[in-house]
């Protein structure tokens, strides 16, 4: 490992090392605002990043920033992360990513009680991650979801018809070796279509979860649950996504919506999760109907529009452990937008080139698009990056931008 950024000597130095937090939050806007969270409201914070360019690094509310040398999946990567915890003296380690979280749960006791690891148990993240098993559950609570199956069920002698199309495909669990499919989301409208990606998934089908597709937007509900009850509820609607066809939300809108928040604390309590979740929706606002998709047992990807809209999640995550008499809810305000400003340069790039769509949605024309963009310029829409008082990680992810523009990916939690 490297230091990339200098500790700071502290006017008031938190000599407590439950003040004192390993943040490993990458190089993008998510990581940048658990830093920005955690060291506003008063702790320490040493942000591990993967390169120079992270823009934690960059950030005035980093007391230093370090980049390691090996991954999660990799056998040093335990020393590597123990090192880093003697040396600074932290208290606790909060991770981003679903990959750090998996390799840390196993971890958990080289390091606690005396450093607590910011990740569920591995019963409930192993139940969050597994698609399959959430569909079951979702039947077995009665939380709208669309009917589904495993690829491999599905492509069985006698069950080609068994869903109706068109049909969704997802990777079924992430944190296990194997094989994954290469993209969020993929449709198949026609049987042919579902042929031609059951060839390229041929060898890991019960690794593929394949879904009704129904219409709306993804609405995304960032849930604290603590001693097995809801803390504070967040969630946003994303307006705009990169890739087109299912890809993370690069504009977003704040909204809160009760009955998502009540299944989500329902889906939550039922795996005996505890901590920070994200659970997504798929919301149509013209019925005011909605489906469960997934969980993520991590911070969501839309985390700059939920603390700027109110709810200090990595912070109240933080309290959750150390001082739990002092957790409050936060007033949350509705209607709040803001966008990565790259991401939604791509999604007008998208939308010019005319990129693929999921099934019944149109391209907004070329004209409108390109109005969205600029009209989203104005102070009504805020930057996931900018802030007046820190300003320096917005310039660094404005070079950065450059490079990825015209890119047909975007991923903004490092998995």
């Amino acid at each position: 490992m490297h230091c990339v950024k200098p500790k700071k000597i502290l006017e008031t130095k938190n000599t407590d090392p439950r003040r004192s937090v390993l943040a490993i939050v990458g190089d993008t806007q998510v990581g940048l605002w658990v830093v920005r969270s955690l060291a506003r409201n008063g702790l320490t914070v040493h942000a591990v990043v993967r390169s120079e360019q992270g823009q934690a690094a960059h950030s005035r509310y980093a007391s230093s920033a370090w980049v390691l040398d090996s991954g999660p999946s990799d056998a040093a990567f335990a020393d590597e992360i123990e090192g880093l915890v003697r040396e600074l003296d932290v208290g606790s380690i909060m991770p981003i990513a679903e990959g750090f979280h998996n390799a840390l749960i196993d971890l958990r006791t080289r390091f606690e009680p005396e450093v607590h690891i910011f990740s569920p148990s591995r019963e409930s993240f192993d139940k969050a991650t597994d698609k399959d098993l959430l569909q079951s559950l979702c039947i077995e609570l009665g939380v709208p979801v669309a009917r589904g199956m495993r690829l491999d069920q599905l492509m069985a002698d006698g069950k080609g018809d068994a869903l109706h199309l068109p049909l969704v495909l997802r990777t079924r669990r992430q944190n296990i070796k194997g094989g994954k499919v290469p993209w969020k989301a993929a449709y198949a409208e026609t049987k042919e279509q579902l042929n031609n990606l059951y060839e390229q998934m041929r060898d890991f089908p019960e690794n593929v979860v394949v879904q009704e597709y129904h219409p709306g937007v993804e609405d995304h509900v960032q849930i604290l649950m603590h001693d097995g009850e809801l803390v504070m509820a967040g969630d946003y609607i994303g307006e705009h996504h990169m890739p087109l066809a299912g890809g993370v939300t690069v504009q977003r809108v704040s909204c809160r919506h009760e009955s998502l928040i009540a299944d989500a604390v329902r889906l939550l309590k039922a795996i005996d999760y505890e901590g920070i979740a994200g659970v997504q929706f798929h919301y149509d606002p013209a019925t005011d109907k909605y489906i469960f998709l997934e969980i993520n047992p991590r911070f969501s990807g839309g985390l700059p529009t939920v603390i700027m809209a109110g709810f200090e999640a990595p912070f109240r995550l933080w309290q959750s452990r150390f001082e739990p008499e002092k957790m409050k809810k936060d007033n949350y305000r509705v209607g709040l937008r803001t966008r990565i400003l790259g991401g939604d340069a791509n999604w007008l790039l998208a939308q010019l080139r005319g990129d693929a769509l999921p099934p019944g949605e149109k391209h907004v024309g070329k004209l409108k698009a390109m109005a969205s963009f600029l009209w989203n310029t104005g102070p009504w829409t805020r930057d996931d990056s900018f802030l007046w008082n820190d300003p320096k990680p917005f310039f660094v992810d404005l070079r950065q931008m450059v490079k990825k523009l015209g890119g047909q990916g975007f991923d903004i939690v490092g998995n």
